[in-house]
């Protein structure tokens, strides 16, 4: 999901400016050792190396690193032949590539700066381990001519981890163009609650969620909800539903949708439902509201930077009680919400325009230093 976003970055600071995406991937079999693709104004430069799988103390470390590391020298070799030279270079998520980018500012004097997306900083996580890893992550995010995060949330995060820079700032996921023209279709005689997320249940308590739905789904049937998405929970979490006889009656999933497909399912729903445990900010909700669909969610992570009362109803997690009164308020007063004004809240810090002007300004700040 994380390349996801960054590929959306790239493609919103693209039309405005020459970008070259640079991604080194292990593998265990690869025929080629390299593809270089060009799409959305990007130039996609994409470097396979061999996989090391044996165990070996430190040095299967040291031998992942140096191939690693080789691959990235190989891939600026690359970039220069397909590209030519660069001014600047914006590392998203730590910590490897990070390296690679204080290497080349130490040795080429290029200047970088850092998009973190990551929410293994949260407390809640707490998957950010290791004296090594944060020694390195330090030096890192020190040298970076600025750092920028997604949400508030996460920049406060990665303070509390002594990750000290003089210019943090907040640039948000971007939402595709193609969210803000597509046609809004409500033809239906039912109400229609979305649901859109990686289908992993300890962060997003999809199981909460299916137990709230049947509840309210035992004294009104004037509803559905759609499941939109994949991942490691999906088969037991339909096997769930199924349990609670909702499966394909009240709960309906739908797998994995994109493009023209994703849009046609939110451009069919009234509101949206998430009830994660934790997050720092799922793209998805101003998705939700680039089609004036309010949003129920977890008072968690980033969200209540931009859900509030105008756009949306925020809970506590795991309060299953609270989750069904919200989705029945929700069901009778979802239309009382401003559509005008929750697309305009989403173009106006969420659309390609928007955050593209935010990198722009912040590479010309870099440069004018």
């Amino acid at each position: 999901m994380y390349g996801l976003f960054v590929k959306k970055h790239a493609i919103a600071v693209a039309k405005k400016c020459d970008v070259a995406v640079l991604y080194i991937q292990a593998y265990n079999n690869k025929t080629i050792p390299f593809e270089v693709i060009k799409e959305f104004d990007l130039t996609q430069i994409i470097i396979y190396y061999k996989n090391f799988n044996k165990n070996i103390p430190l040095i299967s470390l040291f031998i992942k690193a140096y191939r690693f590391f080789i691959a990235y020298k190989k891939g600026f070799k690359l970039l220069k032949k397909h590209f030519g030279d660069y001014d600047l270079i914006h590392v998203n998520i730590l910590t490897r590539t990070g390296v690679v980018a204080w290497l080349k500012k130490i040795f080429s004097g290029k200047p970088y700066i850092i998009t973190e997306h990551w929410s293994r900083y949260l407390p809640i996580t707490n998957t950010y381990k290791g004296f090594i890893r944060k020694w390195i992550t330090k030096i890192v995010v020190k040298n970076a001519s600025s750092v920028t995060t997604v949400t508030n949330n996460l920049k406060e995060a990665m303070l509390s981890h002594n990750l000290y820079n003089t210019n943090y700032q907040i640039v948000p996921n971007v939402i595709s163009s193609d969210f803000f023209s597509h046609k809004i279709q409500h033809e239906k005689n039912i109400k229609t609650i979305i649901h859109v997320s990686c289908f992993e249940d300890k962060s997003k308590n999809i199981s909460g969620m299916l137990r709230a739905l049947k509840n309210v789904s035992l004294n009104r049937n004037d509803f559905k909800c759609i499941m939109i998405g994949d991942g490691i929970d999906k088969i037991s979490l339909e096997k769930y539903a199924d349990s609670l006889n909702i499966l394909n009656k009240t709960v309906f999933f739908e797998g994995l949708k994109e493009d023209s497909q994703l849009l046609d399912c939110y451009a069919s729903a009234d509101f949206m439902l998430m009830f994660s445990n934790y997050e720092n900010m799922p793209v998805v909700i101003p998705e939700a509201f680039a089609f004036g669909i309010p949003v129920v969610s977890t008072n968690v992570g980033g969200i209540p930077e931009i859900v509030n009362k105008t756009n949306g109803i925020l809970l506590n997690t795991k309060d299953e009680e609270a989750l069904e009164n919200a989705i029945n308020f929700m069901l009778d007063n979802y239309q009382n919400y401003d559509k005008s004004m929750l697309k305009k809240q989403a173009f106006d810090n969420f659309s390609e325009e928007v955050v593209g002007s935010k990198f722009v300004k912040i590479y010309n700040e870099v440069f004018k230093k």
